[in-house]
């Protein structure tokens, strides 16, 4: 128990009994001796005790209904009371139980034992109270640490929004800054390699140790200082706690998490970008057979086109030598130059379509170099 002395407040309508008990413990405890229910309740109102000795039968108010009104008062629940009594029968030690008493002596009560009901009570509620303390500090240590994993739990659902490293970047380092900490980051992904610094820039030295570090120790401290490793990732923490163990503890914690949040989102962004990349190897690979079919079908257009010229000037001589052998007259020369000048005009249709057909690989291809723009 405490060196202070523990104040035990007496309950008894007869001044001899009160004197008698007043005697035995003031050596050992702070007393004060009531008279009445009634003046037991005021008196605690102005000087709380720490256990109080309640006699049952009294005039008025007895103990069990003292007792009672003791318990429902918040502020004075938590004290003992140790009921004495001439009774032994069990339903009166029932009563005292239903009334809240702690404990029930029965008169002639032996001074020794008195004592000993007292010393263990006041244990009793000491020890209770530090559980009660610590039970407290353990959840308020809780509600904290609920509210410090949200900032974690916030980190990752806002990773998922980062579709490149220097949003994600800037998410960490915000993310840290919700603890109160400076910090320095470094991602190597698809992109360059990039150093980002919660304040201005990362000195030269900084990123040479979140450079040399990769492949290292996870986790290195030195002073107020954490640099963090993983793959893709390096944490320079510029500010631990240090001074209080529990938080730099939980903080620690709290970093690891992020780093290994943000090396995730770091993975599937590579993921993403691989996928993309092979998509646009593919488009690259189409594009050049559209190129080289593009070439062929201008080629074959050439020749098309020259052979076409070719038969209808030979169509064209042949006719002509013919009229003179032919002795046709002027109406059917005319009929005949008209089918023939019909059908040069649908050869030379059908080699326009293979320039619509080029003209429509052009614009596919045009497209695809634009996709590809847009990617890199």
């Amino acid at each position: 128990m405490s060196e202070i002395q523990k104040h035990v407040m007496v309950v008894d309508d007869q001044p001899a009994n009160l004197l008698l008990i007043l005697r035995t413990l003031e050596a050992q405890y702070r007393v004060s001796c009531m008279e009445s229910g009634k003046a037991c309740l005021e008196a605690m109102d102005q000087d709380k005790p720490d256990l109080v000795l309640m006699d049952v039968r009294m005039p008025e108010m007895n103990g069990y209904e003292c007792c009672e009104i003791i318990k429902d008062n918040f502020e004075f629940k938590d004290i003992p009371v140790i009921f004495l009594s001439a009774h032994t029968e069990l339903s009166d030690k029932l009563k005292g139980y239903e009334a809240g008493g702690a404990d029930y002596l029965t008169k002639p009560c032996d001074i020794k034992e008195v004592i000993a009901k007292i010393d263990h009570n006041l244990t009793v509620l000491e020890e209770f109270k530090g559980k009660l303390d610590s039970a407290n500090a353990f959840a308020n240590m809780a509600m904290t640490n609920s509210g410090e994993l949200g900032g974690v739990l916030q980190f990752m659902e806002n990773s998922f929004q980062c579709d490149n490293q220097d949003s994600l970047a800037d998410l960490i380092i915000a993310s840290l800054q919700s603890y109160g900490l400076k910090s320095c980051v470094q991602l190597r992904g698809f992109e360059d390699t990039l150093n980002k610094c919660s304040i201005g820039h990362c000195a030269p030295l900084e990123i040479t140790l979140m450079t040399e570090m990769i492949g290292g120790e996870k986790i290195k401290e030195f002073g107020r200082r954490c640099l963090c490793v993983s793959q893709n990732i390096s944490l320079l923490i510029k500010n631990l706690p240090i001074d209080d163990e529990m938080l730099c503890g939980r903080v620690k914690d709290h970093i690891v998490s992020i780093l290994n949040g943000a090396s995730a989102r770091m993975d599937n962004l590579n993921i993403a970008h691989e996928k993309e990349q092979m998509v646009i190897n593919r488009i690259k690979l189409a594009l050049e057979d559209i190129e080289q079919t593009l070439e062929q079908i201008e080629d074959l257009s050439e020749e098309k086109n020259k052979e076409v010229s070719g038969i209808i000037s030979k169509l064209n001589e042949s006719v002509n030598k013919s009229f003179a052998s032919l002795a046709l007259t002027e109406e059917q020369e005319n009929h005949f130059m008209m089918l023939l000048n019909t059908c040069s005009d649908d050869l030379f249709k059908a080699t326009a379509a293979d320039d619509d057909l080029k003209s429509r690989f052009e614009k596919i291809s045009g497209m695809l170099v634009d996709i590809i723009a847009a990617k890199i």
